[in-house]
């Protein structure tokens, strides 16, 4: 059996979460993915409802990849910072008590450099680690249209415990990031992938398309994760289209058939 762990981001079926988690055990996966906000939260249920949910999961063979916490702004817009800050507490509470390993958050366009964000970033990043290595549970930030060098040198500046990254292949090819280069230049932080795939055209922003169906070369891309050494959960999603729950089930099938 691949070392290779398929999980699926059940946000994206839009249904109550009980069928989400079946819908994800029927359709091959073998975890999911949770979004702490639309989904599921801190209050959604006490430590009996822990229990029940996590019997849940067992009773369909599934594990628990990681929390999604989406964010409506940047990570350091001064005026939600405060109640951001305590919401990713929260989660991150949420996560240990859930045995969820990882939390992946959005910190916003980084700017390096002179009059750059990258600064203030990192102090709450610096935050945010020290509180995650406290309870146990990894944080870790989505690249999105952040260049591997400009992440790079904030991970690796955030010292009061371990800051992870999340690649998503889609981002990757919609702003012409080299994956190989990318997974080389950030695999020791790199805690969580989310498989999407993507088309992009040379005058054109692109587009998320159906897994299998883009410019991704999963053929590449599966190999060089696992030369790396990664040992955790590839997430699939799909945030558009009409049909996402069975183009989740392609995909899995998909990547299935060429696992290394």
């Amino acid at each position: 059996m691949s070392r290779l762990k398929l999980a699926v981001a059940t946000r994206c079926f839009g249904m109550p979460i009980k069928n989400a988690i079946k819908t994800a055990a029927r359709i091959g996966a073998r975890g999911v993915q949770l979004d702490v906000q639309q989904e599921i939260s801190p209050t959604s249920f006490g430590a009996s409802g822990d229990r029940q949910f996590r019997k849940l999961l067992e009773e369909f063979n599934l594990g628990l990849a990681s929390f999604r916490l989406p964010a409506r702004g940047a990570l350091i817009d001064p005026e939600f910072l405060d109640q951001r800050m305590s919401q990713i507490r929260s989660a991150l509470e949420f996560a240990w008590r859930l045995q969820v390993p990882t939390l992946i958050i959005h910190p916003g366009l980084i700017q390096s450099g002179e009059g750059g964000n990258i600064d203030l970033i990192r102090e709450v990043l610096n935050d945010l680690a020290r509180f995650s290595n406290h309870i146990g549970t990894e944080l870790c930030i989505a690249c999105g249209k952040n260049s591997s060098a400009v992440i790079r040198e904030l991970v690796s500046q955030v010292n009061t415990g371990f800051l992870g990254i999340e690649l998503d292949t889609a981002d990757m090819i919609l702003n012409n990031h080299n994956p190989e280069t990318t997974i080389r230049e950030l695999h020791p932080w790199i805690r969580a992938y989310r498989l999407r795939d993507a088309i992009r055209e040379m005058d054109t922003d692109g587009q998320e398309v159906p897994l299998g169906k883009g410019m991704v070369m999963w053929d590449q891309f599966l190999p060089l994760v696992w030369e790396t050494g990664y040992q955790g959960w590839l997430a699939v999603d799909r945030t558009q289209g009409d049909q996402r729950v069975e183009d989740c089930r392609r995909g899995i099938d998909y990547l299935k058939s060429i696992l290394p």
